[in-house]
């Protein structure tokens, strides 16, 4: 068995719940139905349950309020990593990093509002290059057969 180091964590901004908020701040001040706040302290309580965390070996997403799912993808299965920077989000130095895998169960997985897209972007494919010389992986895609 192996251990696998923590390396960092980060966890998705909470601007990721703008949109929200600003309902929640509408309804108070002018419907005064109070859901849309109750929805707003969701959505906050969510994203900060919600961490990915960056291991020697894997990257590891947990989130979930009651139902914690936790998802596992190895760096070596790492195929492509695509930063998208809508404008809003570029304002504040935010960033959702798409990562495209050879994992059978998740395919894709997305790193949502995270800070310095570009530069964890460099970061993830430096690690993926170097577990898959550690670990003798070839990766070879097969399509249209």
């Amino acid at each position: 068995m192996y251990t696998d180091n923590h390396i960092k964590t980060l966890s998705p901004s909470q601007l990721i719940n703008l949109g929200f908020f600003a309902v929640g701040i509408i309804d108070l001040l002018f419907l005064h139905i109070f859901i849309g706040v109750l929805l707003a302290i969701f959505k906050y309580i969510e994203v900060s349950c919600w961490k990915y965390e960056f291991n020697e070996r894997t990257v590891i997403e947990r989130k979930g309020i009651f139902n914690v799912e936790r998802r596992e993808i190895h760096y070596y299965r790492i195929k492509s990593i695509m930063v998208d920077e809508p404008l809003w989000m570029r304002f504040f130095g935010l960033a959702n990093v798409t990562v495209k895998t050879s994992d059978p169960y998740h395919p894709e997985f997305v790193l949502h509002g995270v800070p310095n897209g570009v530069v964890l972007r460099n970061e993830l494919r430096v690690t993926t290059d170097k577990r898959r010389k550690e670990e003798n992986v070839r990766e070879f895609d097969l399509y249209n057969l």
